[in-house]
Order: C-alpha cells, then sequence, then structure tokens
C-alpha cells in the first residue's frame, strides 16, 4: 500500500513539474512574440537550417541543433542598423541556450571564442589559446589574422557584455553570444545592443590592420 502512495505522489510531483514547465514555456514565448511585434521584428517558431550557418561556440559543442522561437530584424547604432538573431537553441532535443547574433559589415579573417575563466576550455582543435582580452581569454583560428582585432576597444566591449554571459564568439560576419536559457527579453535587447558594438569593435581593427599594411 506505501509503494503504491509513494507512486502517486512521484506522478503528481512530475506531472505538477511538467505542467509549470509547459506554462513557463509558453509564457516566454508569448514574451518573445511580443517583443518582436513591438520591435517590428519577424518570428519565426521553428528554423531547422539557420544555426548551421555558424561552426564555432555552442555550435561546435553540440551540433547545429534547431533554432525555435526565433526572432529577427535590425538592431539601431549610430553606423546604421545590423541584421540580428535571437533564438531558443535546440540541441539533442532539449533548449541548451538562448543564441543572439549580430552581423559585422565585413566578414573576419578567422573565428576567435571569447571566454570568461568559468567557462569550459573549447573542444575545438582548430582553436589555440592567444592571450587575455580584457576578462575574458581568446580562443582563435589563426593567431596572426586575429591578433590586431583585439584592441583595447574590444576588450571594454566585450566586458560590457556582462558575467552572465561565458560565452561570446565571432566567425565570418557574425558576432554571437550564448546567453542562459530563460533569458528576458530586456536582457536581451541589451545583450544584442552590446554585440553590436562587439561588432564595431571588430570593424575598427579590421579597418586599422589595413592601414598599417604597405601599399
Amino acid at each position: 500500500m506505501s509503494v503504491w502512495f509513494w507512486v502517486c505522489i512521484i506522478a503528481i510531483v512530475v506531472g505538477v513539474g511538467l505542467l509549470l514547465f509547459d506554462r513557463f514555456r509558453g509564457g516566454a514565448t508569448r514574451d518573445r512574440r511580443r517583443w518582436a511585434s513591438m520591435r517590428e521584428w519577424e518570428y519565426l517558431e521553428s528554423d531547422p537550417v539557420l544555426p548551421s550557418r555558424w561552426r564555432y561556440g555552442t555550435v561546435h559543442q553540440g551540433g547545429p541543433g534547431v533554432a525555435r522561437n526565433l526572432v529577427s530584424g535590425d538592431v539601431p547604432t549610430p553606423d546604421g542598423p545590423r541584421q540580428a538573431y535571437a533564438f531558443d537553441h535546440e540541441q539533442a532535443g532539449r533548449i541548451s541556450s538562448v543564441l543572439c547574433a549580430v552581423q559585422v559589415q565585413k566578414a573576419l579573417p578567422a573565428a576567435v571564442e571569447l571566454r570568461l575563466p568559468s567557462a569550459p576550455l573549447p573542444d575545438d582543435a582548430g582553436l589555440d589559446l592567444l592571450e587575455p582580452v580584457g576578462e575574458r581569454y581568446a580562443f582563435v583560428s589563426d593567431a596572426d589574422a586575429v591578433r590586431p582585432l583585439l584592441t583595447t576597444r574590444l576588450a571594454d566591449a566585450s566586458d560590457a557584455v556582462g558575467d552572465d554571459i561565458e560565452l561570446l564568439w565571432a566567425e565570418d560576419a557574425w558576432v554571437l553570444a550564448a546567453a542562459p536559457v530563460g533569458i528576458s527579453p530586456d536582457r536581451m535587447q541589451d545583450l544584442l545592443a552590446d554585440l553590436a558594438e562587439v561588432a564595431t569593435a571588430l570593424e575598427e581593427g579590421l579597418g586599422a590592420e589595413k592601414k598599417s599594411i604597405p601599399s
């Protein structure tokens, strides 16, 4: 009799937990959709292709997966609007993080991951530790190509992203960050603005590098 009693108790607890989870997920979806509508961004429930655009960061760690609860639009900056995405990143059937991505105006010569000391080391054999950048450590795919981009402005911009973002990275023409699951719309908006500043800092480094090359 007591065994069945505890089985029923466990079943009730699990059921309540699943119900609360569904309500939380539904509330998060409504918040994201409302946030997109207020800013005239597009909202899409699912995109199985978008994450495969990138290969570093959490994409390398857990695979491209699927973009859920996706919003896309432009982040305003003094230099003009930048294309951006934010979505719940589903990998191996579960949401592992919220990915935010902001476009860089020109493609970068190599990839760079900026990790807080608390973040796990990258498991990508193609990335090597280069040097500290502010509070973060830079792991790069090509040291000679990336070193000129690691400026004081980039260090300040990456520090401003915040300690809740252990990993941000740049590849091709994008800057990305892996945010905790359940990030609020307001925090997501601030993060997108911070990533736009990181993109600007990288572009400044690109410009300085070109000027230093003899004609």
